[in-house]
């Protein structure tokens, strides 16, 4: 039986991961909280039985699954990773993983060592609407050149753990993973060139807003802009030669929405509906299915990619 256990009672894990965990064949869920944070009744709207511990230390010693899912607040992903798969546990962790690329280095090599799972979440990549993008080019005979890809939003509320430099926050650490896993799925390269200009700083310097170019082989581009200080836009513009495609929602999309991707070909313009999907639970299916096979490399290999174009963004803005 499937089980798995939550280090962080996250808005995340109540909104979006607890309602849909026996669709994603789970029959077991525990969930253990910050040592000063209060339970409320959100743990309910998981359909399976819930097991509660008080602290994350408290959890890890008493949870007698294999799965663990780290969503606590940024600073400490790397911290709880480690202590999960010290104690044994095949390990998920939220985005963004590692803060730098050696605490990426540092967890592979740890989780190489005890023979156990590790990956970061970057669930929407899942979603059936990414292979139904790289379809249409691969029919078209064509393939992207330019990603332009935008995902900023309104203000989030004053005490957001994003607002707190001790918390892991700022715009980069929340949203360059987004940035370099898109480039990893479709250019299938590494960056040879990142530049990062951050228009917009809190008082203390912490990163609200953000704009990126990123130079691949063969003339392949990625333009993007992030940010906490915007209208809401999630959307992602994909050109090759003789075929572009629009997606909006490409991020975070409905899991009962079938979306439109406007097609423009041969000077022709046609709209392809995408199949809907829940990010969340395609991902935690094929996280079943891994452990199954016991093929943990491309996790390891995507998560240290990630980590390492990540730490290019963030050395571009420090130099």
């Amino acid at each position: 039986m499937a089980s798995i256990l939550f280090l962080g009672y996250s808005n995340l894990v109540k909104g979006r991961i607890l309602p849909i965990l026996s669709k994603a064949g789970f029959s077991q869920v525990s969930i253990a909280k910050f040592a000063g944070q209060a339970w409320d009744d959100d743990f309910k709207k998981c359909d399976l039985p819930v097991t509660c511990y008080d602290t994350y230390e408290e959890g890890l010693a008493q949870f007698k699954g294999n799965l663990v899912y780290v969503s606590t607040v940024n600073s400490s992903h790397v911290e709880y990773a480690r202590k999960s798969l010290e104690a044994g546990f095949n390990t998920i962790v939220d985005k963004p993983a590692t803060m730098t690329c050696q605490e990426a280095v540092d967890l592979v090599d740890l989780a190489k060592f005890q023979h156990l799972f590790l990956g970061e979440s970057t669930v929407y990549l899942q979603h059936p609407q990414l292979l139904c993008m790289k379809d249409i080019f691969k029919n078209n005979a064509d393939e992207p050149k330019l990603l332009t890809v935008h995902f900023s939003m309104p203000p989030f509320k004053p005490d957001n753990f994003r607002y707190q430099k001790s918390l892991g926050g700022g715009a980069i650490m929340d949203t360059a993973p987004y940035a370099v896993s898109i480039g990893r799925y479709f250019f299938e390269s590494k960056p040879e060139r990142v530049d990062c200009v951050v228009s917009e700083r809190q008082s203390d310097g912490l990163d609200i807003e953000y704009s990126l170019l990123m130079s691949y082989s063969h003339g392949k581009t990625l333009i993007g802009h992030f940010g906490f200080n915007t209208e809401y836009i999630n959307q992602i513009y994909l050109m090759g030669n003789r075929t572009n495609i629009l997606c909006n929602r490409i991020f975070t999309i409905p899991d009962t929405m079938e979306n439109e991707l406007i097609v423009t070909h041969m000077n022709e313009r046609s709209i392809m509906r995408a199949p809907s999907g829940n990010n969340f639970e395609l991902y935690l299916r094929l996280i079943i299915d891994t452990l199954e096979t016991g093929d943990f490399f491309p996790a390891y290999h995507n998560l240290l990619w990630d980590a390492e174009v990540k730490q290019m963004i963030i050395d571009n803005i420090n130099k």
